[in-house]
């Protein structure tokens, strides 16, 4: 009995045409929700072909600040931390990586913005592997090259996991989990690169931070000592030591799940099954 070919042109039930997982998180106190909202909003004028590709991965870090969520048209997963913890940016990230749908991860803050092409190049290109890629920035107001933020990565979900995220240790005051996240990854022979030049992402100057930010105070003196212990253990004792395997150590709740009405025109490629047999032999990236 022939089994009938689907159609080539069809509904996507499911997330496996997302290239890009887009991931970035808020922690909002004051008075209004514009920095999020105008950014996503200005995402959704994209490309349509695009959009398609990209899903967003909003996390808010139990904001005082509560707001409905617009109807977007994006790929979005909204997702809300319920446990209030404090200067929570990496499991807000690790929380964000988790519910990715693409194996290629950008991971950046609020006050990042992305023009449209810098985007679609990472959507098509290939996997990062060990590879991690920083993004040089245009800023805003000279319109020259800047090096890229400390905290702005494209890498791979995969190894980002295989890795153990972020070390939640740090989680609870300010500092230092940027610096060790980028450390352990070296350490563990990943490898730090930079998008070319020509795709850059801009930092915000629309962000009002006296009205749509947060006052949280940024303190290094709880953490400086934990990352300095954390080093230590890597030197003498190894690749087993440094991370305490903390990850999502707090209750979330999915805020909005919703995916844009896609048709994908797939690719015939009958020839990658049966080549199973030579990725077994020399492996993948």
């Amino acid at each position: 009995m022939n089994t009938p070919e689907p159609s080539s042109l069809h509904r996507i039930p499911d997330k496996s045409h997302i290239k890009l997982s887009y991931v970035t998180h808020y922690y909002l106190d004051q008075k209004r929700p514009d920095t999020v909202l105008d950014l996503l909003a200005r995402y959704q004028r994209y490309a349509p072909e695009l959009l398609d590709m990209i899903q967003f991965v909003v996390v808010d870090d139990c904001s005082p600040l509560r707001f409905e969520v617009p109807d977007l048209d994006l790929n979005l997963t909204w997702l809300r931390i319920t446990d209030d913890i404090p200067w929570n940016q990496g499991g807000a990230r690790n929380l964000g990586v988790t519910y990715a749908a693409s194996d290629k991860v950008l991971l950046t803050d609020i006050d990042h913005e992305f023009p449209e092409a810098t985007l679609a190049r990472m959507a098509w290109m290939r996997e990062c592997g060990r590879d991690f890629f920083k993004i040089y920035r245009t800023d805003p107001v000279t319109g020259k090259l800047r090096h890229g933020h400390s905290n702005t990565f494209l890498l791979s979900r995969a190894r980002f996991l295989r890795l153990y995220g972020y070390d939640e240790e740090f989680c609870g005051h300010y500092g230092a989990e940027d610096y060790r996240f980028v450390k352990f990854q070296k350490y563990h022979g990943s490898r730090q690169r930079y998008l070319p030049k020509k795709y850059r992402c801009i930092p915000r100057i629309d962000v009002d931070r006296d009205e749509a930010y947060h006052g949280l105070e940024r303190d290094l003196s709880h953490n400086t000592p934990i990352d300095a212990r954390k080093e230590y253990e890597m030197k003498q004792y190894g690749k087993d030591a440094g991370h305490s395997r903390m990850f999502l150590r707090f209750r979330w709740e999915v805020v909005l799940e919703r995916s844009r009405d896609v048709r994908i025109q797939r690719r015939r490629n009958p020839l990658w099954q049966k080549s199973w047999y030579w990725r077994w032999l020399v492996g993948e990236r």
